[in-house]
This record gives C-alpha cells, sequence and structure tokens, in this order.
C-alpha cells in the first residue's frame, strides 16, 4: 500500500521548506527596499539575469524574477534536506542556516561577481543587508525541517 504522506519524500519535503522559509526572506527584503535601504530586492536581482537593466522594475520582470526566486528556494530547500539526512537530525536549524549562508556567498559573492544579473550592489551595505534575509531563509527551512522531523519520526 502506497505512503500518502508527501512530506516522507525528502524532494517534496525540501521544496516546501523552501517555500515556506522564503516568505520572512521576503518580508524582510521588501521591508529594506520599501524603506530604502535596498534598491533592489532578490526578485529584482534574479529578473535581472532575463531582461536588460532597464526592464527590471517591470512587472513582467518582477514575475520572472519572482518565478526563478521561488524556484531557487526550493532548490536550496531539497539542498537543506539532503545534508540533514547526510549528517544526521540533530540541530537542523543551525544546518539550514549554514547551508542558505554558503548559497548567499555562491549566488551574492561569486555569481555577481560574474555579472550573471544586471542588477548591481555598488555599496557593502545592499550586500550585507541581503545576508539578513537569508539567515531568515535557513531558519524558516530548519524550522519546517525539525517541525516534520517530529510527524516523521527520521532515524537520526
Amino acid at each position: 500500500m502506497a505512503d500518502n504522506n508527501l512530506l516522507e519524500d525528502n524532494v517534496i519535503l525540501g521544496i516546501l521548506a523552501g517555500l515556506i522559509g522564503n516568505i520572512p526572506k521576503e518580508l524582510i527584503a521588501w521591508a529594506f527596499h520599501f524603506t530604502g535601504y535596498l534598491r533592489y530586492t532578490f526578485m529584482h536581482i534574479a529578473a535581472g539575469a532575463f531582461v536588460s537593466k532597464e526592464f527590471i522594475d517591470d512587472p513582467v520582470s518582477l514575475v520572472i524574477g519572482a518565478i526563478s526566486d521561488w524556484i531557487m528556494v526550493g532548490f536550496i530547500g531539497v539542498t537543506t534536506v539532503y545534508f540533514i539526512r547526510f549528517t544526521g537530525n540533530r540541530y537542523p536549524v543551525i544546518k539550514s542556516v549554514f547551508v542558505s549562508s554558503l548559497f548567499y556567498i555562491i549566488l551574492y559573492g561569486a555569481l555577481m561577481a560574474l555579472d550573471v544579473t544586471r542588477a548591481s550592489l555598488l555599496t557593502p551595505l545592499p550586500n550585507l543587508l541581503l545576508f539578513i534575509p537569508h539567515l531568515a531563509l535557513g531558519s524558516g527551512i530548519g524550522l519546517f525541517i525539525k517541525n516534520t522531523q517530529k510527524k516523521t519520526q527520521y532515524p537520526d
């Protein structure tokens, strides 16, 4: 008989964890944007990989950026689930914050240096401010996985 619990599938769990963890990440980034501390949110930066700089603020471009960003956080969630399964189920929040921080370095350090996106972060402050939402992303992913572990009883 097939098991109907989707959360027992590592990929589904990771995607859902990433999507849930992305909510506080986006809220923080948009709060920084609307208060004037950030010119570009994650959606703007992701959109900049697909459109020229003059169209980054266009609503259609932001939809493209949102789709790209939400797919990326799903991948970060899946990566986190497998990392936690590989290293043991203890301390999932700390491990998840580590994984999201590593992705921050790769995505907003290395890839931004390669000009993958047309959105640029010209000063150190936006770079630092974008790290804070990634900490929230990792925490959200880790908390979702931690709460799910109690229900699915994965061995340590």
